[in-house]
């Protein structure tokens, strides 16, 4: 009987470039998609988080102190912007240091101040990708213990339109929440990780900025600069998920 020798067959140099080859085109098409999964994934979690302690804490202001109607800053509500009696930093210090900070694991406390105060850069515009000048963004800032930057201000509506549907006349009717998820950590830009949120004194309740419009109104306002302060209310309205469509620039 003869005996054959089992040879093993070794890949060429070739075939070793070839597969190599495919292994980085392979990489090159999936790395980005599972970097940006990775990131969405983050920023909802991140987002989520935040927004429940602002809720909690909001919710255990109101069993100390009441009825946010009775509140000290409760006067706010309806109040013409260009009242010359109305103290805006008295009203915002006052919430932030009564109403929520007491209720909150804070590890800075900025104070009433500017935004460019603390070298915080930006923020970035969504579509475009512009730099906002935040030289004139100004109120009550703080940096959460999970590294969340918070900045208290007012918010204003359109209270009296001329006929041509121009505003005459604006108002103050709640509290407002500009939060970067990352704090100081880019890319600070508006749909990415900063989000509006806003506290209505006058029905108690605290969401994310919106105008009360459809999923797809919500969606197409996100795809804008103008409009990006409404994708918080995308994400929650998604279950909390940052779906296909969205805009991420």
């Amino acid at each position: 009987m003869k005996n054959y020798s089992k040879r093993k067959r070794a890949f060429t140099l070739a075939e070793v470039l070839i597969t190599l080859g495919i292994i980085g085109v392979v990489a090159a098409l999936t790395i980005p998609t599972l970097i940006s999964n990775y990131n969405k994934r983050q920023t909802v979690t991140k987002l989520k988080q935040t927004y429940s302690i602002l809720s909690q804490a909001l919710t255990m202001a109101q069993v100390k102190e009441g009825d946010p109607t009775t509140w000290e800053v409760a006067g706010i509500y309806g109040t013409p912007t260009d009242d010359p009696n109305f103290n805006v930093e008295d009203v915002i210090t006052k919430f932030a240091t009564k109403y929520l900070i007491p209720y909150i694991k804070v590890t800075k406390d900025y104070g009433y101040t500017l935004l460019s105060r603390i070298n915080y850069e930006g923020f970035y515009l969504p579509a475009s990708g512009a730099l906002s000048d935040n030289s004139g963004v100004i109120g009550y800032i703080i940096l959460l213990s999970n590294n969340v930057l918070i900045r208290n201000g007012l918010e204003s509506v359109c209270a009296d339109r001329n006929d041509d549907g121009t505003c005459r006349s604006r108002e103050y009717r709640n509290i407002s929440f500009l939060v970067d998820i990352n704090g100081f950590s880019k890319p600070n830009t508006l749909g990415k990780d900063i989000f509006y949120m806003r506290f209505n004194i006058s029905d108690k309740q605290f969401k994310f900025h919106n105008y009360g419009g459809s999923r797809l109104s919500t969606l197409n306002s996100c795809k804008t600069d103008t409009g990006s302060q409404y994708c918080g209310q995308l994400i929650y309205l998604d279950g909390w998920q940052i779906k296909d469509d969205y805009p991420w620039f």
